[in-house]
């Protein structure tokens, strides 16, 4: 039985992936949002389920406001002696990790090993020197925007205890010339040889290339192993190599694709003279093998796994019984929903008119992993809201678009359809648009208030007629003091541009929205959820 690429429609970006026992376990950027650092699961490496998060939340100064585009960069994660590790870096503050017994439970307040600006995307490698002592290194790659230069490799060797660096920061591979923007690395040991594997070239047009030595700091053999060629999979980029338990070797990796953001690609891989060949390149005989650049496969033969597919979680490891797993071996489910900064201390946070929703900490959205689907929110009216307060359903792409209710007065709500405009400006404030708007006047009691108002008529509605109808039927006494708002997404022709509407009926209004259209995706891939 073969497999259809990618496996995961997802924004899983800069995937790492290892194998303990019969079970895989993936990690993956989560930048501001919080909880953040996804961990998932998979028996099988093509049907993957969200398990937890290793970071509740970003325990750095600044982080309750907004940061977009900052945080917790290209995660990795590994297993050693009983304990699962992420290493993980943000690019203003240094290299951190997280570690736990068991990957369903809780994990450690990210702690650091190295402080400072411009260093992204570590991951470690512990080995024993010929005298049988640990040492624990870190490969990282440089953020241009923080340090000055990119197109480099760094190491760090850690102390084995404390996890504080204990070298100076040695760049042991300079690919400026050959691999310019090389990163995100991914660090192993095989027959001898040290390898890296890291992207090089940019996300949309770039190769996967394999580092090699026989010496940690170097000198290192560089060789492209995988790129576009005439494949439809753009830029294969960042990911991770795993081994099954039958001994098949596979290289998980993302591919930039519009507004779903970088989505999971599973590539067939396999050794030849200690090179990686992946890719197309696997089904060619060893000597043409390593003459050629593998090309991303469409389709392949599934993996050969455990049959005991019933079977979910973690290997047995230290525990019985896992945390937040209850006896029967059912787990909780994990909500995919995150807010958009630190909100578990602040108590009372609501979105507001005077400040954009993309500043807005409490925006709660998830990531689009479907080419079509609907949204719905039921919003109460009731006593407890606060002046200037909004609630309501968003699309967050790299502008955005929501169907909102607004507190506007004693017993008065606004309902209104936005968007923003902004972008050109980049990480900056966008600023909002009302496309269109209707009074509500309602009272807790049993009375119901009215109100008249003048409001223009948008497009998306046919124009006049909506300005008189409003003045007449501005106040509509209904018996709900709950709205639904809804939104549909489809993806366009193209494959990479959402297509989203808004929807809204309450007593005697009726509102469609006119088709939001994006191709761009904020950082990464387009969101949708609730404010």
């Amino acid at each position: 039985m073969n497999y259809k690429n990618p496996i995961l429609l997802c924004d899983y970006s800069d995937p790492d992936v290892i194998r303990v026992g019969d079970d895989f376990y993936l990690t993956a950027s989560s930048f501001n949002f919080v909880p953040g650092l996804p961990v998932l699961h998979s028996r099988d490496l093509l049907h993957w389920e969200l398990i937890n998060y290793a970071c509740k939340s970003i325990p750095l100064p600044g982080y309750e406001k907004v940061q977009n585009a900052k945080g917790l960069w290209a995660p990795s994660i590994r297993f050693h002696e009983g304990f699962f590790y992420i290493f993980v870096a943000t690019p203003d503050e240094g290299i951190f990790f997280t570690r736990t017994s068991d990957s369903y439970g809780e994990w450690s307040e990210l702690q650091c090993v190295w402080s400072g600006k411009g260093f992204e995307d570590p991951c470690p490698l512990w080995e024993k020197d010929e005298n049988g002592v640990e040492h624990l290194f870190v490969v990282h790659a440089y953020v241009k925007s923080r340090i000055g230069f990119n197109s480099k490799l760094g190491l760090l060797e850690l102390d084995t205890e404390s996890f504080k660096a204990i070298s100076e920061d040695k760049i042991i591979f300079d690919g400026t010339r050959t691999q310019p923007t090389i990163e995100g690395p991914k660090f192993y040991k095989r027959n001898g040889f040290y390898y890296i594997f890291a992207p090089a070239g940019g996300v949309t047009t770039g190769w996967q290339t394999v580092l090699r030595s026989k010496r940690i700091d170097g000198d290192y053999e560089e060789k492209i192993v995988l790129a576009q060629g005439k494949a439809r999979t753009n830029g294969p980029h960042q990911g991770g190599w795993v081994t099954t338990a039958s001994g098949q070797d596979w290289f998980i990796h993302f591919q930039d694709a519009g507004i779903f953001g970088r989505i999971t690609h599973l590539q067939p891989m396999k050794w030849v003279g200690d090179w990686p060949v992946m890719g197309s390149a696997v089904k060619l005989n060893e000597e043409k093998s390593l003459l050629v650049v593998g090309e991303p496969v469409d389709k392949w033969k599934c993996p050969e796994v455990s049959a005991d597919e019933n079977r979910r979680g973690l290997t047995q490891i230290n525990t019985d019984v896992h945390q937040g797993q209850d006896r029967n071996g059912k787990n909780p489910p994990v909500s995919e929903f995150q807010t958009s900064a630190n909100v578990e201390k602040m108590s009372g946070i609501v979105a507001t008119s005077d400040k954009s929703l993309w500043l807005t900490p409490s925006v709660c959205t998830k990531k689009i992993d479907a080419k079509k689907f609907s949204y719905e929110k039921e919003i109460l009216l009731d006593e407890k809201w606060h002046e200037k307060e909004r609630r309501g359903i968003i699309f967050l792409g790299n502008e955005y678009a929501a169907m909102q209710i607004e507190k506007s007065g004693a017993n008065e709500f606004k309902l209104s359809y936005i968007e923003s405009s902004g972008s050109e400006s980049g990480d900056a404030e966008r600023s909002e648009n009302v496309i269109w708007s209707e009074e509500i006047c309602t009272c807790f009691g049993d009375e119901v208030a009215e109100k008249k108002v003048e409001l223009p008529a948008p497009e998306c509605l046919g124009g006049g007629n909506l300005s008189a109808l409003a003045s007449k039927e501005s106040r509509h006494s209904s018996a709900s003091k709950s709205i639904k708002l809804k939104m549909k997404f489809s993806a366009a022709k193209d494959g990479k541009s959402g297509l989203v509407c808004f929807f809204v009926k309450y007593g005697k209004i009726a509102f469609k929205s006119k088709v939001f259209s994006t191709v761009n995706a904020h950082w990464v891939g387009g969101r949708y959820g609730s404010f």
